[in-house]
C-alpha cells in the first residue's frame, strides 16, 4: 500500500468514462490545489490505487469494463483501501438509486448536473474527515507498537539473564561428568539465548532512538577522531571471527588525517552491524573491502562484499523497522533491525547511509560523515 502523509496536498480519484465530466472536475478540484488522478472506468482505477494514495474517490456509477458499483465493492473488500471516503456522482438520480447507492455503503451521493460548491464542500468535508481518522490511526499503532518494543526489551531480560548465565556454568563443567551430546545441547543453548540478548538488545536501541534519547544523551559526548581510525578499529574488532570463518580482509585508508566530530561507541556500532550483514549474507564468496575516503564535503566509510548483494530498488525496505531483505528465499536468522538502527545512529550523527549492488554480486554500503572543518 502506497503511504500518504497528512502534510501532503490531498488527492482525489475521479472515475468516469465521460471525458467532459473528467475534465470540469478535475480543473475544479486542481484549482484548489488538489491533486487529481483520472480513470475511465473502474478495472484502471484499482490500477491507479496500487500506486497512488488518495484521499477520496468520486466516482460515475455506468461504465465499462467495471461500473461503479462494483469498483465500490472491490474498495471495500480491500483492506488497502476500505477506509477511504468513497462518493457517487452520477445520472442516476432516481430516488431508488440513492437509496441503493447509499444501502451499498457509499459515504455520499451526488446527481448529475451537479452543484460545483456543494462538489467542492463535500469532498473538503471527506478529506478533512479521512485524513484525521488516518492521523489517528497512525498515532495508535505507534503506541501498541511502542509498547510491544517495550514489553519485548524489558520483559524478556530476566530470564535471558538466567538461561545465558545457566548455560555458561554448566559449560564450565563439561569436562566432568557431562557427556558430548549434552556438551553441544548446552552450546545450542547458550547461541539462542545470546541470539535472543541481542535482539531485545536492539529492541531497546531502537525504542530509545525513536523517543529521542541517544540524540540528547549523546550530543555532549561528541568527541573529534580520525575516520580512518574508527574504520580500522571496527574492522580490527571482527577480524578474529572473520578469518576463523575463512574471510579475506582488506583495508585501504586514502584520508589518514580526516577528522569527524561524532560519538564513536554510535560509528563503531554502525560499522560492526553492517560488517556483520557482510558476513551473513556472503556464504560462498567470502571476502570483505573496507576503504575509507573523501568525497567532497563528507567522509565515507565504504564496506564491499561479494554476498546477494542489496537491489537499490529495495533499500527502504532494508532500513525500515523488521527490513530483511528476501527472508522467504534466504532464511538468515535475525529480526532485520540493523540497518534500521545504522541509519537512525548515523542521523543522531549528522550522518547517512547508501546503498549500492555491485555488478557481478554483492553489495556496497556507505558510510557517509560530514568532515570537521578547519577554522
Amino acid at each position: 500500500m502506497v503511504q500518504q502523509h497528512s502534510d501532503e496536498k490531498p488527492s482525489i480519484l475521479v472515475v468516469d468514462d465521460n471525458p467532459l465530466i473528467v475534465n470540469v472536475v478535475s480543473s475544479l478540484l486542481k484549482s484548489l490545489e488538489f491533486e487529481v488522478f483520472s480513470s475511465e472506468n473502474g478495472k484502471h482505477a484499482l490500477e491507479i490505487l496500487e500506486k497512488h494514495a488518495v484521499d477520496v474517490i468520486i466516482c460515475d456509477i455506468m461504465m465499462p469494463q467495471m461500473d461503479g458499483y462494483q469498483l465500490h465493492n472491490e474498495v471495500r473488500n480491500r483492506p488497502e483501501y476500505s477506509h477511504i471516503p468513497f462518493l457517487f456522482l452520477t445520472a442516476l438520480g432516481e430516488e431508488q438509486d440513492i437509496y441503493q447507492g447509499k444501502e451499498l455503503g457509499a459515504d455520499d451521493y451526488l446527481v448529475k448536473p451537479f452543484d460545483p460548491k456543494e462538489l467542492i464542500s463535500v469532498v473538503k468535508g471527506k478529506v478533512a474527515r479521512s485524513r484525521k481518522l488516518k492521523d489517528l490511526s497512525e498515532e495508535r499503532f505507534e503506541q501498541y507498537r511502542k509498547r510491544i518494543i517495550h514489553t519485548l526489551s524489558h520483559e524478556f531480560r530476566t530470564p535471558l539473564v538466567a538461561i545465558n548465565t545457566g548455560a555458561e556454568l554448566l559449560l564450565e563443567q563439561k569436562q566432568s561428568s557431562i557427556d558430548d551430546k549434552t556438551v553441544n545441547l548446552l552450546e545450542a543453548i547458550q547461541r539462542g539465548g545470546q541470539r535472543l540478548e541481542r535482539l531485545v538488545n536492539d529492541f531497546m536501541v531502537l525504542q530509545q532512538i525513536e523517543a529521542g534519547i541517544p540524540a540528547n544523551m549523546f550530543a555532549s559526548k561528541k568527541r573529534i577522531c580520525l575516520l580512518g581510525r574508527v574504520a580500522e578499529l571496527a574492522l580490527a574488532t571482527a577480524e578474529d571471527v572473520l578469518k576463523r570463518e575463512g574471510f579475506e580482509l582488506y583495508f585501504e585508508n586514502l584520508a589518514k588525517d580526516l577528522k569527524i566530530e561524532v560519538y564513536e561507541p554510535h560509528i563503531l556500532d554502525v560499522l560492526d552491524r553492517i560488517i556483520h550483514n557482510a558476513r551473513k549474507f556472503s556464504p560462498e564468496r567470502k571476502c570483505i573491502e573496507v576503504c575509507v575516503f573523501k568525497l567532497e564535503d563528507e567522509g565515507i566509510i565504504e564496506v564491499r562484499d561479494k554476498g546477494i548483494g542489496i537491489d537499490p530498488e529495495r533499500i527502504k525496505e532494508a532500513i525500515g523497522v523488521f527490513g530483511q531483505l528476501d527472508r522467504d528465499k534466504i532464511e538468515q536468522q535475525g529480526s532485520g533491525l540493523g540497518l534500521a538502527i545504522c541509519s537512525r545512529l548515523l542521523k543522531i550523527n549528522k550522518g547517512r547511509l547508501e546503498f549500492e549492488k555491485r555488478e557481478g554480486g554483492g553489495s556496497k554500503i556507505l558510510v557517509a560523515l560530514p568532515i570537521l572543518k578547519s577554522h
